[in-house]
């Protein structure tokens, strides 16, 4: 009994959220994109399973919000400008993929769906979930055809995905850094790699008994990865540590530990905060600023990323744009049918 009630109060909200699109269009069509269709269940199924969660979430927080969301002039408003956006989004994915398709990048929709399908299947079969119980649980969700719906709606969503991240690699494929822009980045950033404070970064164990400490420092000291042996106690610590902070626990491992290394375990066991300890250096930074090859590796990273999102913005404005511009797109959820 409880299920019912609570699939009927679903029904009850998508129909609420049903109505707010229901003027839209009696053709079917909510757009038409250079003669490409934007069918009516591609756009329900985008804003309505939308309405349908915001629905519910408003209604639990605030029921007075909810009241005027869904049965004021304002609210009216504020849900035909969501519509509209909404459709504006699916007509802007339409034209990347119809500008795509032009310069060779498409995607293959029937291995998607064939994917997308048996994964769906596979679900229901796995949780025992027959396909007419599948079928009612999306159309409550707000697709309005049920799993066929739903199913679509995935194979669009990641057949856009797939070609906006092949378009983006051809546009920016050739995204490279000079020797010189990675100088003039660390120069004009020299601020950012400086290091105030030379610092120990390190392992640490730490215990009560010395015979404890020995055994494991022992073992450490007879493998050939001494820090994995470290690894293997959850008690284990690591941390980055001044001087200052050396010299406050135990001043006689200011020399073993604020020293160039590749990584090296204490040649013995050390007294550390009146503890017994055994320490494995991993790596140590002077004070003063990192030297441009320690962080090439990282400007080169950033600068490809920002020459990339450059590239990316020029072909939307150079190429993109105009392509938009040209096109012949009709809006039949403003005008039933018209440009």
């Amino acid at each position: 009994m409880k299920k019912f009630i609570a699939a009927l109060i679903l029904l009850l909200i998508t129909a609420v959220a049903l109505s707010q699109t229901e003027t839209l269009s009696e053709t079917g069509i909510a757009a038409e994109v250079n003669g490409e269709i934007i069918t009516m269940d591609t756009f329900l199924s985008k804003v309505l399973p939308n309405y349908t969660e915001i629905s519910k979430r408003i209604e639990e927080v605030d029921p007075l919000f909810s009241e005027m969301l869904l049965n004021t002039e304002a609210g009216q408003k504020l849900l035909e400008e969501y519509e509209r956006n909404s459709l504006e989004a699916l007509i802007e994915e339409t034209l990347l993929i119809q500008y795509a398709k032009e310069v060779g990048i498409e995607a293959d929709i029937e291995a998607l769906r064939e994917v997308v399908s048996k994964s769906i299947m596979d679900t229901l079969t796995e949780l025992q979930i027959e396909k007419s119980d599948a079928d009612l649980f999306y159309v409550l969700k707000g697709y309005i055809d049920g799993l066929s719906s739903y199913e679509a709606k995935v194979v669009r969503d990641l057949a856009y995905k797939e070609v906006l991240s092949s378009l983006y690699e051809a546009v920016t494929v050739n995204a490279t850094v000079t020797e010189e822009e990675i100088e003039q980045y660390y120069l004009a950033n020299s601020s950012r790699y400086a290091v105030e404070e030379e610092r120990a970064d390190m392992k640490v164990l730490l215990f009560d008994s010395f015979s404890e400490a020995y055994s494991v420092w022992k073992a450490a000291s007879r493998d050939a990865n001494p820090s994995s042996v470290l690894d293997t106690f959850p008690e284990v610590q690591s941390g980055s540590y001044t001087r200052e902070e050396i010299e406050a626990l135990n001043p006689e491992l200011v020399k073993s530990l604020f020293k160039p290394t590749e990584g090296e375990l204490l040649s013995s066991v050390v007294t550390l905060d009146n503890k017994y300890a055994v320490i494995y250096l991993e790596s140590y930074s002077p004070a003063g600023a990192k030297g441009i090859e320690d962080v090439r590796e990282e400007i080169q990273g950033i600068l490809i990323s920002e020459k990339k999102d450059l590239f990316w913005r020029i072909w939307q404005e150079q190429e993109f744009k105009p392509f938009k511009e040209e096109a012949v797109i009709k809006r039949y959820y403003e005008t039933g049918g018209g440009e």
